[in-house]
């Protein structure tokens, strides 16, 4: 986040505004008014609300980098498993989470369910590091093609999106008269969902996927 602290109330109202009510149904205004600030803060730092949401959308995504680019080291020069890469793929997102950035991940998540091409500004990076844990997958499926790991990775990440970018709605939906989820329990539930997604159905079958 940046130093000074109008830009860090900027970027923390709009960022909770965007993923609460989407980026074009929140107004300048609101978005004023929740950081306790006024129009020419954010023209002074950010130029207008498209500069705002880069900036928001930036804010965190270096973190998602480095936390995964600190996972995928560790896998390098072997054939990974299915669940190693699970883990490595949703438990930076996760971190991002509980470091406040429950609404970033929402945010994201639901650009990305839009196909909103604001996306664009985080795009490179994300899309750089995907292409590296591609390569990991296809060592941990060699008998898959690229077309299917690559689908496989984007299911991946929208159900990582999707679930912890609203950990409590996913717990009231899954909780009953008998069971209380905890949150840990609901991250792990998610890890063995993304490993079978990873895993995929018997390598018998990924031949004739695309025929």
């Amino acid at each position: 986040m940046p130093a000074d602290s109008t830009e860090q109330r900027l970027i923390a109202a709009a960022e909770r505004l965007f993923a609460e009510q989407g980026v074009d149904a929140v107004s300048m205004r609101g978005i004023m008014q929740a950081a306790e600030t006024n129009v020419a803060a954010v023209h002074y730092h950010f130029g207008g609300k498209r500069g705002l949401l880069d900036a928001v959308l930036r804010s965190r995504a270096g973190q998602v980098s480095s936390e995964r680019d600190s996972l995928l080291t560790k896998l390098t020069g072997a054939a990974p498993t299915q669940r190693e890469l699970a883990h490595a793929y949703v438990r930076p997102v996760l971190a991002v989470r509980r470091s406040g950035g429950e609404h970033w991940i929402r945010l994201v998540g639901r650009l990305l369910t839009e196909g909103d091409d604001r996306l664009a500004v985080i795009a490179g990076p994300f899309a750089e590091r995907n292409a590296a844990f591609l390569e990991l997958l296809r060592k941990a499926s060699p008998g898959a093609d690229t077309a299917t790991l690559h689908f496989r990775l984007t299911q991946a990440m929208n159900l990582t999106l999707t679930v912890l970018g609203d950990l409590g709605r996913t717990r009231r939906l899954l909780d009953c008269e008998d069971v209380s989820w905890s949150g840990e329990a609901v991250v792990e539930q998610l890890i063995d969902l993304v490993t079978a997604v990873f895993a995929g159905p018997p390598e018998t079958r990924d031949s004739t996927r695309h025929q």
